[in-house]
């Protein structure tokens, strides 16, 4: 099983109350069901929130069994 995290939440991600039961409270057969969620999820926080991060995904090598969602904390503002 394959689970979704995600690292350093800004204040958009921790007011989103679609975010724990749509996309980090499940588990994932696939690892690639997992990635197809995660890359979702890193699109749906692009698009709809306050456009101050970047999000992207990744796997992380040394948990078995966790994609990633990262946030790059200081976004060029031009984006």
């Amino acid at each position: 099983m394959y689970k979704i995290q995600m690292e350093k939440m800004c204040g958009c991600a921790k007011k989103d109350e679609t975010l724990q039961p749509q996309w980090l409270d499940k588990e994932y057969a696939t690892l690639e069901e997992a990635e197809n969620a995660a890359l979702r999820l890193a699109n749906h926080a692009n698009a709809n929130w306050c456009k101050k991060h970047r999000f992207y995904v990744y796997e992380d090598p040394d948990q078995s069994g966790v994609v990633k969602v990262a946030v790059e904390m200081s976004c060029p503002k031009d984006l």
